[in-house]
């Protein structure tokens, strides 16, 4: 016979649809409120309403409030990494020489050329036109 009780439990882990007491998985009950469920963590102890079904399947269908709730602790000092600003440097091949400013500009208008060719052809579908308009756009880009 269904019954609901007041139990206390002690949350070992929780689980997609509710925590883990002991070695039994509770589910949480569709009565019960998204607050409740946020106060539950593992490792606390919770006054509960339990729906226990004919099958012997347990559901939680409250939290009470004072419910006890172990808080970590964190150490009183925690070490000191030494922060290093990180070095910014840009290859421009693999024998290990830096880019230069000049070289910058040149693979920004090498970018921006590859970019206006791209949006002419995708902007036309007549051939010549797409020419035509990339030529232009080059224009004024290398301008």
């Amino acid at each position: 016979m269904a019954q609901t009780i007041k139990e206390t439990v002690q949350v070992a882990s929780l689980g997609k649809w509710g925590p883990k007491v002991g070695d039994v998985f509770y589910s949480w009950s569709k009565n019960i409120k998204d607050a409740d469920k946020g106060r539950v963590v593992p490792g606390g102890t919770y006054d509960c309403e339990v729906y226990v079904a004919d099958s012997g399947k347990k559901y939680i269908n409250s939290v009470a409030a004072n419910g006890n709730v172990v808080t970590p602790t964190l150490p009183v000092s925690l070490p000191k990494k030494a922060l290093t600003a990180p070095k910014a440097s840009a290859n421009l091949s693999t024998s290990g020489l830096l880019m230069t400013r000049s070289d910058w500009d040149a693979k920004d208008r090498r970018i921006s050329r590859q970019g206006c060719i791209q949006v002419a052809v995708q902007v036309t579908t007549d051939f010549d036109k797409a020419v035509e308009l990339a030529e232009k756009m080059l224009k004024f880009v290398n301008d």
